[in-house]
């Protein structure tokens, strides 16, 4: 009995280890199959989890495959899908066809399926992943964009089409050479094999025949070519998608990348690790660093300011005066409306300007005479912007006093034409093919993509009549004839410095401690830098949007370097997105209304505050409705319910927990200022929150917008706000009695 237990015991034993020693073989066999095509396995694990994870990824989705009305983005779509599936199939097949006596498991006759059927399915995985993206994105949609587009009809076949390219790509793998041999059979030619796995295996890459070899030199020629092409035009593939540009992108990199990893892995090179180590040699020994602020519209993101401009910006207390004699002579309290935008890319830019343009545009429909400065702008003194609000702030304050505006066009409809661009494409153009090369050559030779970004900025509001972002941020307060200008609303974009974590102020005037007048005794900003003591004159409107809307790493960083003498402490800073302090803008807006109420009580004049506090985060507890009731300001919010507001977070570990307060801390500083805000407000002061909520359609982060966006935006502003109403409450106090 015994002796049967143990001959049991023995047979078992010798089961599990030739189960578990299958299941090592195995595992080893994949790991050495992925080696050869590890950086197409890269790409496509980036792009599963963009495609799962990212909702700024999820929008460009549902943008090209649903909302996009242009048949000829969607076919490029497919075009540049099909490329990228048979960029990834031929790199995968060439690199079988190599031995690698350093991986034994590539030369072994059982796995040769897995060779003929890898590259193809790798290839016919791309289309999928888009519509692996697409359907992600639409469970997103809380409604069903049935409720948002047009015709749902209309866009079903679309993702179809996707479905069927992958068919169609891993049909063409397989079946490809039968229809070949079909072809060679009938001129009496000799056949092809008709697996991969048949093919002489080479031991070098120049053993693969002259096809291969050529159409790898084609692709390196042409990824240069684009290369080369996209430095001196940024918008040469503007109109194909950011989608497209990624795939196209993506090609390029599996040919090039895969053939370099061929040369290599036969010899032993670790190419990839030795590129990787040279890339964050130059990148820490600052040896190509293109990400430079520009001081000024010709200065390059790749060279060192060469001047320092002449002063011609105004003073602060100068402009403040001048608005306030202009406004409020005769009145005995003067109305002052200060807005604060807050930062959320492209989104936060449309909800400000669209806020801003409906206010300006219903309370210019009860003027008798239209074509009047609107009173809306007039009265704003002026606005805070952090990221995406500072785009919205300036794209406002550029079209407020835009000359001649084509058919009299609504402000609002003329905000939504200029940020309905896709300011994105030109971006990843850039990123991917420019940037991408200068990680590894020694020396900074290119413009970076964020100057890609502010051209984008430029062309479009050219486009629209408006030259403001192309020029001097300062030369919005100068009329033609060099006299100060008032009409314009003083704009205090908000940037981060890091290495100090503190405010950088960029605003038009020069630096206002030295320019007001008594000398104020204490500093104006509290912990931050003045930005007018670094940045040159001449700086551009867009790059100082720029500055403020740095979020990496679509934007990097922004080396500041100044040809000021004596130049100031610190010479050298480095800005990021402003909202990495605080997001709401409110801080700065704060220390203007101070320092605007003290001039004005040295004046004898009383100031009654109108303060437009733009959000567009739909997770923020809501700070008016939790204000003290024995505040008698008058407050005004939307009834949408704040997410935050009751809820129960989960618990971190002791891992992730310091990591989740450090990020967590940049939301609170945010609520903080928007309290001390709104406690800094006396009785006769007024505070109106626009603030977003989850709605119908989902409303993106990134630089790119569609229409269902748009549509999205209106229908909150138009059901949550009764604009009619605030419009009349806002004529009856700012019109002079």
């Amino acid at each position: 009995m015994r002796t049967h237990h143990r001959v049991a015991e023995t047979t078992e034993l010798g089961r599990l280890s030739r189960a578990g020693s299958w299941l090592e073989q195995a595992i080893s066999s994949l790991i050495d199959h992925a080696k050869p095509v590890r950086v197409t396995l890269l790409i496509l694990a980036i792009a599963v989890f963009a495609a799962v994870g990212a909702d700024q990824v999820s929008e460009l989705f549902l943008f090209t495959v649903w909302s996009d009305p242009d048949a000829d983005r969607y076919l490029g779509l497919l075009a540049s899908s099909a490329l990228a599936g048979l960029s990834i199939w031929y790199a995968a097949r060439n690199a079988y066809r190599l031995s690698y006596p350093r991986w034994p498991a590539l030369q072994d006759p059982q796995n040769a399926g897995l060779r003929n059927w890898l590259p193809r399915l790798l290839g016919a995985a791309v289309p999928l992943l888009v519509l692996l993206g697409y359907l992600m994105a639409l469970h997103g949609v809380e409604h069903g964009p049935c409720e948002i587009t047009v015709d749902c009809r209309q866009r079903s076949w679309r993702a179809m089409g996707l479905l069927l390219e992958s068919v169609l790509l891993v049909a063409f793998c397989f079946l490809r050479r039968r229809v070949l041999n079909a072809m060679f059979r009938r001129a009496k030619a000799a056949p092809m094999c008709v697996q991969p796995s048949e093919e002489l295996r080479v031991a070098s890459v120049l053993d693969l025949g002259r096809f291969p070899l050529r159409l790898y030199a084609s692709t390196i020629v042409l990824n240069i070519a684009a290369t080369v092409l996209i430095v001196w035009w940024p918008e040469l593939l503007d109109g194909i998608g950011p989608l497209a540009i990624l795939l196209i992108a993506a090609s390029f990199l599996c040919l090039s990348g895969g053939f370099v990893c061929m040369l290599a892995d036969r010899r032993g090179l670790p190419v990839l690790s030795s590129l990787l180590l040279l890339s964050l040699l130059l990148h820490t020994l600052r040896l190509n660093d293109n990400h430079r602020v520009r001081q000024y519209p010709e200065m390059s993101t790749h060279q060192l300011p060469a001047t320092v401009g002449a002063e011609t910006r105004p003073s602060f207390d100068d402009y403040a005066k001048a608005w306030l004699d202009d406004r409020c002579a005769g009145r005995a309290t003067c109305p002052v409306v200060l807005v604060s935008s807050e930062g959320g890319g492209i989104r936060g830019a449309a909800w400000t300007a669209m806020v801003l343009g409906r206010l300006t545009d219903a309370i210019s429909e009860r003027q008798p005479n239209k074509a009047d400065e609107p009173l809306l702008g007039r009265y704003m003194f002026a606005g805070s912007g952090v990221s995406g609000g500072s785009l919205g702030l300036a794209s406002y304050v550029a079209l407020l006093h835009q000359s001649n505006p084509p058919g009299n066009a609504p402000l609002e409809a003329r905000a939504q034409s200029l940020l309905k661009h896709d300011f994105l494409a030109p971006t990843l153009a850039n990123m991917f093919f420019v940037d991408f090369t200068q990680r590894w050559l020694p020396g900074a030779w290119f413009d970076d993509r964020s100057r890609a970004l502010t051209r984008a900025w430029e062309k479009a509001a050219e486009k629209h009549g408006v030259d403001a972002f192309a020029q001097p941020f300062a030369a919005l307060y100068r009329g033609s004839d060099g006299q100060l200008d008032t009409r314009m609303p003083a704009l205090f974009l908000n940037s981060t410095t890091v290495a100090e974590g503190r405010r950088f102020i960029q605003h038009p005037f020069r630096p206002i401690a030295m320019s007001i007048t008594p000398a104020p005794t204490q500093p104006i900003w509290t912990a931050a830098f003045d930005g007018s003591a670094w940045l040159d004159p001449r700086v551009p409107l867009s790059e100082v949007v720029l500055n403020s809307a740095r979020f990496t790493y679509l934007s990097p960083a922004g080396t500041l370097n100044t040809a000021a003498t004596p130049s100031p402490s610190p010479s050298h800073l480095q800005l990021v997105d402003g909202g990495y302090f605080e997001n709401s803008g409110t801080t700065t807006l704060l220390e203007v209304m101070q320092q605007l109420r003290a001039i004005a009580m040295q004046r004898g004049q009383t100031l009654r505050f109108i303060v437009l506090h733009i959000s567009n985060d739909p997770d923020i507890a809501d700070f008016v409705t939790q204000h003290d009731p024995a505040q008698v300001v008058p407050l005004y919010s939307t009834a949408c319910p704040a997410v935050l507001n009751g809820t129960q977070r989960a618990s971190s570990g002791e891992l992730t927990a310091p990591l989740k307060a450090l990020l967590d801390t940049r939301s609170a500083r945010g609520e903080y200022a928007r309290v001390q805000l709104l406690q800094a407000l006396q009785p006769d002061d007024m505070l109106w929150h626009f603030r977003l909520c989850h709605g119908d359609y989902p409303v993106p982060l990134g630089w790119t917008i569609s229409t269902p966006v748009f549509t999205e935006l209106q229908r909150q502003l138009q059901q949550h706000y009764p604009v009619a109403a605030m419009a009349q409450t806002l004529e009856e106090q700012l019109a002079p009695r």
